[in-house]
């Protein structure tokens, strides 16, 4: 379980058309998370159910994962609050390993929609 700014079927095509995802690797670009566990306890409880926006602004890859750094006003735990794009699973690539990134690069600035929500 966990509590994750979910994007909108709009904003994960979106995503999807402006970043090409490797091929062979699978595309994602599902949600950011904001906590782990129970909502209770989120760093983000008191905005669940609302729909907010992301604003990306930088991306980062390496062999096992691509991902894209965003901006919100959601808290979120993770250092650096991110969406995955896409995993190479194929070697070993799982969607957590974005939080392992470090290369983050600018791009052009990328308005996306999406709801807090508890996932599980």
């Amino acid at each position: 379980m966990y509590v994750a700014v979910v994007l909108t079927p709009e904003s994960h095509k979106l995503l999807l058309s402006h970043f090409e995802v490797p091929s062979g690797w699978e595309p994602i670009a599902h949600h950011m998370t904001c906590s782990m566990g129970s909502s209770e306890n989120s760093i983000a409880k008191d905005f669940i159910g609302q729909k907010v926006e992301l604003i990306v602004r930088t991306i980062a890859q390496d062999e096992l994962v691509m991902a894209v750094g965003v901006e919100t006003i959601v808290p979120s735990t993770n250092r650096i609050k991110h969406i995955t794009v896409g995993v190479n699973r194929k070697n070993g690539g799982k969607p957590f390993l974005s939080n392992n990134l470090k290369n983050w690069e600018p791009v052009l600035e990328l308005k996306l929609e999406g709801f807090v929500q508890v996932v599980t």
